[in-house]
Order: C-alpha cells, then structure tokens, then sequence
C-alpha cells in the first residue's frame, strides 16, 4: 500500500466550495411541508407581547421565518443555543432551511437572539406548535386520528434530591452570605454582633448525613429535630433584619445578594414551619417547599422500579396512528391520569373534529365508570380502557379487546424517544415555565422527525 504525505506541513487558507443540496434532503423535505405561515401566525403573537421592561422587541427587525426554523433545528436535534449558531454558519442544508435566499437581508443569526427568540415563545405557544404538526401530519396523509392511545410521563425537574437537611443548611448558607455582606458594605445597617452560626448548622448536618443505616429511628428522628431547631434560631433574626430593608437599599445590593434575600423573604418563613411539621407529625404536609428555585413540582409516585419517587411534572399525551404525538396543557403539576381523560378527549376533538375518534386505549390508571360511560355516549367501544384486576365489569369484544391493549403499549417506546431526544426525562432548565416549554419542545421534537420520516419513506402506510 503506497502512502502520500502531502499537506502535512501546509496552513488553511481561505478559499470557496460548491455544495450541491438536494431537494431529497431530510430537511429540504421538512421545510417543503412545514405550514410556515400558520406556524408564523401562532409565535408572532408573542413576540409582539411586552415584556417586562416595557418594549416587545428592539433592534432591527426580527427575521420570523430564520429565527422559527433555529428554533425547530434546535428542538429537533436538542441542541443549546450556540450550537445552532454554529451549525448554520458552516452547514449549508441548515442555512437552506432557515431561508437562504427566500428572506431578505438573511444572514445568520446570533446565539444571543436564538436564546431571546426562544424565549419569547410562552409554553402554550411550543404546545400550539407541537399539535399544529400533528394537524400538518394528518393532513398529509401521514398520520391517522381514528386511532388514539394515551399515557403520561413525568418530566423530572433540575434539582438535586430534595432533602430536607441539605436544604435547610443551604437555607442558612445563604443567609449566612447576606448577612456578611451586608456587615462588610454597610456597616451601619446591621448590629456589630449579629451573626449566622453556619460552622454550627455544618456541624449538626454532618452529624445527621453520616449516621449509620442500621441506627434506630428515633435516634435519627432526635438528631434531625435538633439540626431544625438551630436552623430555626439562626434563620428567624435574619428574617426579621430583611424586613427593616428598605427598596432603596435593596436596589444597592447585586443581584445575587438580591437572589439570596428574595429566597429568604419568600421561602425562610414558611419552611422551617413545613419541616417542622414533618418532625412532630412524620408525614409531608401539602405544598411542602421541594426546592428553592423550582416551584412547580410535586413528588410523584408511579410504582416504577428503581424510581420509587420522581420530582417534577406530569404531562398527558396522545398518539394516533402514524407516531404523531400531541400533548395537553398542564395545568396542574400532578395532572391525574382519571381526570384528564375527558379532556384528553376534548383535545382530540379541537384538533381534528367530532367524530373523528374511533378507537381508545389507556392503562388501567385512567379507568373510572365516569370515563367508560363518556366512552360509550362517544359511540366509542370502551373495551381499550384497562381496567384494574378487582373490577369485575366485562366486556363483550375479547379480541379487540386485546389488540387494543396490545396497541397501547406502543406508545411506551414513543414516550422513550421523546425523553430521549428532548428534555422530558429531566429539563435542564431553571425557571418553572422554562421547563414546561422545554417539556412541550420535547413532543414537537419527536413530531419533527417524524415528520423527516414520512418524507423519506420509511414510515411504510396508515392505511
């Protein structure tokens, strides 16, 4: 085998290459059926929506047909934001489907304005598009609506587990920090002797961590009630010295003092009093604080193994024949899987009309008599709707029966892509509603490459 060592010792120069992209290419195909003026329509009303220093947009003009097809580049490969910046500044399909040559003055866009374009997207606007798409599929003849089946995932939140002990010495930490602040900028303002006891609160934390497994339960009980009981006596003064500041000595402190007093102005009060009640009583009160910075969360306990418990949100899905997914809006953290059958439902036929559903399937967590009765006032055979083992109701059809609850089971695989290619496993955002239109961005994710799919034929028939 001969070996050519040429351009070892050579530097880069600048230089122009052709690159031919073909109208078969998975986005030049995507971007062809894409309904870009109904899509454009649904994120122009938030980006005309003032925002909270008083304009909606300044600048020059927001380009809405590259900025939207960032967006969807960044959904459909879970990108963050400066990787799209560079993927459309050196791949030449990506430029193409943002706009080349079909938007004026196209030029492509900042990672800055990719992040404050997505951001400007409220969660229901990512929920509208990500139904639109499937609306868009079913149009195309890629998906069927007759067919429906649904579940519900939880989209864990970005937290560390919330334990009680870590965030009470966290609690106190940032206290601690205020205080010192405070005590070095402006002297006057605080007592000579006030101080945050934090190398105490360590100490007594350190204590409850490392107890040995195997120790007795009251001991570990008598141990955490005294980590909480000094938690209390050094967070109450500090709550106290917050309400003497006044705005305009607040305005003075940076922000990330200011951060620290607003979590102890709304949290430092109410906490202790939940962990206190959880000392006396053994049990968690309703709204206990799970985080300091994640509001929206409960603890969700749906029996899988290894994951006895997760933290964070529910979202309700449907999947109709083709793959196509859409979601519902979450109102509520929990978003109890009875409840929300109806208005699953109701969704359904927002988006594609009365009568179009033919055939439901759910496990055994939607199961009521109230949804099998709405199933049969729908014409609709309510045998897909598993029902739990005690329930002695019969169904008529055993063979369709069957197929249904075999049918239902593959939206779990779905569910699966979906965490997978997206942040509905477990969002790497801050902010609450950040995190639910990452959640709903997740389900037009899948949409899209669904969408890619079809295009190319891979996808077989929904006939």
């Amino acid at each position: 085998m001969a070996i050519d060592l040429s351009g070892q010792d050579s530097l880069l120069e600048n230089g122009f290459i052709t690159i031919e992209i073909k109208k078969t290419h998975p986005l030049i195909q995507l971007a062809n059926i894409l309904p870009w003026v109904l899509l454009i329509e649904t994120v122009v009303k938030d980006l005309k929506s003032t925002t909270g220093n008083g304009y909606w947009w300044m600048g020059r003009k927001i380009k809405v047909r590259m900025h939207l097809a960032a967006y969807l580049l960044q959904r459909i490969y879970n990108l963050t934001d400066r990787k799209p910046e560079y993927q459309i500044k050196d791949n030449a399909a990506f430029q193409l489907f943002c706009g080349l040559k079909i938007v004026d003055g196209w030029h492509a866009p900042d990672h800055t304005k990719i992040e404050e374009f997505r951001s400007r997207l409220s969660p229901e606007t990512q929920r509208t598009l990500t139904n639109t798409l499937v609306q868009t599929a079913v149009k195309l003849g890629f998906g069927d609506p007759r067919e429906v089946d649904f579940d519900s995932t939880v989209q864990e939140a970005n937290i560390a587990y919330p334990s009680d002990a870590r965030l009470m010495t966290k609690l106190v930490g940032n206290a601690g920090k205020l205080v010192e602040y405070i005590r070095e900028n402006f002297k006057h303002l605080i007592p000579e002797k006030f101080r945050v006891d934090f190398k105490t609160i360590k100490e007594k934390a350190r204590t409850y961590f490392f107890l040995a497994k195997n120790r007795a339960i009251e001991i570990k009980r008598e141990v955490f009630k005294n980590l909480h009981r000094q938690v209390k006596r050094e967070i109450r003064p500090v709550v106290d010295f917050c309400e003497m500041l006044t705005p305009q000595q607040l305005a003075k402190l940076p922000w990330n003092i200011r951060r620290a007093f607003d979590q102890i102005k709304s949290d430092a009060w109410r906490y202790p009093l939940d962990v206190g009640y959880l000392a006396r009583t053994h049990t968690i009160k309703a709204g206990k604080i799970l985080s300091f910075h994640a509001k929206e969360l409960a603890c969700i306990k749906k029996g899988k193994l290894g994951k006895e418990f997760e933290f964070g949100r529910v979202f309700q899905l449907g999947r109709i024949k083709g793959n196509f997914v859409f979601v519902l809006e979450s109102k509520t953290v929990g978003m109890n899987d009875k409840t929300n059958f109806i208005p699953l439902i109701e969704e359904h036929v927002n988006l594609f009309g009365n009568g179009a559903l033919k055939t439901v399937a759910a496990d055994k967590g939607y199961s009521s008599m109230k949804n099998r009765k709405e199933l049969i006032t729908r014409g609709i055979y309510p045998g897909g709707l598993q029902k739990p083992s005690p329930v002695k109701v019969q169904d008529i059809d055993l063979k369709l029966q069957e197929h249904l609850r075999n049918r239902r089971a593959g939206i779990e695989p779905l569910i699966g892509h979906i965490k997978h290619g997206g942040q509905l496993g477990q969002s790497r955002m801050k902010s609450d509603q950040a995190r639910l239109a990452a959640g709903y961005g997740s389900v037009l994710a899948l949409n899209l490459r669904q969408l890619i799919r079809w295009q190319q034929g891979k996808m077989g028939s929904v006939a």
